[in-house]
């Protein structure tokens, strides 16, 4: 009878990972901050600093937002190449602060 009994499918204690919480919009305002005063950097160099990767995906989708609505410029040149972004921003960047954009929890 033991050997028809269904299996238990195993089980993972993810206790000891943490939860990085990643927030687009705070992405979003550092990127706006810093890029005005770089005006030119590549992806690579921009997230240098940064330790998980969800950051750097985060940063990543804050950096499509801006090209979404135009403030930045992005070019790759080859496949799985490094990106460059260009900022083009003016006087009307201080509304890319007040965009919403969703949160993602990792």
């Amino acid at each position: 009878m033991r050997a028809m009994a269904p299996k238990l499918a195993p089980k993972v204690d993810l206790f000891h990972v943490g939860v990085i919480k990643a927030n687009v919009s705070d992405a979003l305002a550092e990127l706006v901050d810093e890029l005005p005063r770089i005006g030119r950097i590549s992806f690579r160099h921009l997230t240098a600093d940064l330790v998980d990767r969800i950051e750097v995906i985060v940063r990543f989708l804050a950096l499509l937002e801006l090209f979404k609505q135009g403030f930045v410029e992005l070019q790759q040149n080859e496949k799985f190449g490094d990106i460059e972004i260009v900022w083009l921003g003016d006087s009307e960047s201080a509304m890319v602060g007040s965009m919403t954009i969703d949160d993602y929890e990792g």
